[in-house]
Formats: C-alpha cells, sequence, structure tokens
C-alpha cells in the first residue's frame, strides 16, 4: 500500500515540479503571481513566485510523508491497512490535486487563458468526482485516526463506525452523481457552490448520526470513574 502511494506522489511531485519550472523560468523576477482562484475561475489573490511555484510541490512531500509513516504511528495502524481503498483513493486526490492546481497555477502565470465557465465547470465535475469515488471505497474503511469519518463517536464505537461509514458511501454517491449531472445542466458556479455546502452539510449529518448511534450501542467505549 505505502509503495502504490509513494509511486503515485512521485508521479505527482515530478508533473508538479516540471510545471513549477517552467513556470519559474517563464515569469518575470519580482511578478506577481494568480495563487488563488474564485468560484467562477478568477484569480483573487496573487503571490510572490516562490508561493506560486515552490509552496504546493513542498505541500506535495509534506503530505506524502504524512501519509507514508501514518500506519507506523496510528494506534490502529493495522486498521489503516485494512482501509487500503479508502487510504490509497484519499492518496491519489490529495496529491493529484495539488499537481493539478500546480499546472493551473502555471498556465496562468505563463499567460494562458481559461474561461471562467470552463474553469468553473471543470471544479464542479472534479468535485463530483471525488464524492463518487468516496462514497465507492469509503464503507470499506476500519476504525483509524487518519482514513474515514473519525469523531470521537466513531472512534469509540465500532457500531458507529460501521453504520456511519456505510450511511457515508450511499449519500456520497447520491450527492456525487447529481452534482456530475448538476455541471453540465445548471450554471457551473452554482452548481460548485450547491456541491461545496451538500459536501459540508452531509458530512455535519454524518456526525450528528455518528454520535446517535454511538448513544445507543451498549459496547460503546466511555469514561469511567476508574479512568480518571
Amino acid at each position: 500500500m505505502i509503495r502504490l502511494g509513494l509511486l503515485i506522489s512521485l508521479i505527482a511531485f515530478v508533473i508538479a515540479a516540471a510545471f513549477s519550472a517552467y513556470g519559474w523560468l517563464n515569469t518575470e523576477p519580482g511578478a506577481q503571481v494568480p495563487v488563488h482562484f474564485d468560484l467562477s475561475g478568477q484569480p483573487d489573490r496573487y503571490g510572490s513566485k516562490a508561493e506560486a511555484f515552490l509552496f504546493l510541490p513542498a505541500l506535495l512531500v509534506g503530505i506524502t510523508f504524512l501519509l507514508a509513516i501514518a500506519p507506523e504511528i496510528d494506534p490502529r495502524g493495522k486498521n489503516v491497512r485494512r482501509s487500503r481503498p479508502l487510504y490509497i483513493v484519499g492518496w491519489i486526490i490529495g496529491v493529484v490535486s495539488l499537481a493539478g492546481g500546480q499546472g493551473l497555477i502555471t498556465w496562468t502565470a505563463v499567460g494562458g487563458g481559461i474561461e471562467g465557465a470552463v474553469m468553473a465547470r471543470s471544479a464542479a465535475v472534479f468535485i463530483a468526482l471525488i464524492m463518487i469515488l468516496l462514497g465507492l471505497v469509503i464503507a470499506k474503511a476500519r476504525p483509524n485516526f487518519f482514513a474515514g469519518i473519525r469523531t470521537p463517536w466513531t472512534l469509540s464505537s465500532d457500531l458507529s463506525w460501521d453504520k456511519t461509514h456505510r450511511w457515508a458511501s450511499r449519500i456520497y454517491l447520491l450527492v456525487g452523481l447529481a452534482g456530475l449531472a448538476a455541471a453540465f445542466l445548471m450554471p457551473p458556479e452554482v452548481t460548485t457552490f450547491v456541491l461545496l455546502a451538500a459536501l459540508l452539510t452531509t458530512t455535519l449529518g454524518l456526525v450528528v448520526y455518528s454520535w446517535w448511534v454511538w448513544k445507543h450501542d451498549p459496547a460503546r467505549e466511555t469514561l469511567t470513574p476508574d479512568d480518571d
């Protein structure tokens, strides 16, 4: 699992580094480069060349390091390995997002133009695909501290963990599929906003549900006077 993740990260890093090098060599010293974009795809914050071309590759390396050591430092490391489908999908989403973000920054920095509507629609499709992918694998996660819906209640009740993640699989798949269709039928800026709001709302709902299941689980872990 870790070897596969490291290989994925290596490929993503090479791509991101190539984008960074190209952008660095083709922008003027002291240039201010777009580093953040709004929902309509327009730049809404500018930064230095160092921020534009070094930050995301460095962040990719840092995330890779954390993901690589997670099974060793997690008290439930065996369960991290048993959560391989979700772990690898999450790893791919993380590093591909960073490499893609570096490509977007570089393209914009060197004068490439992307129509705002196209960028916004692409963002909506990307978010929808992430939710679909998570929906396909999240139910297979086992209790751990790095991958999945980690609340105090899912981590102290296997029943809460299992039920919460089964519902998360259904909800994320449904929202992702609906969002994918909406990305081509609705204004892209609206779709992106609705998808982000749906992701936040459903996740908060799952947190509440995890507490409710934990509350009704006779086998749940609770603090007793002997634990003080």
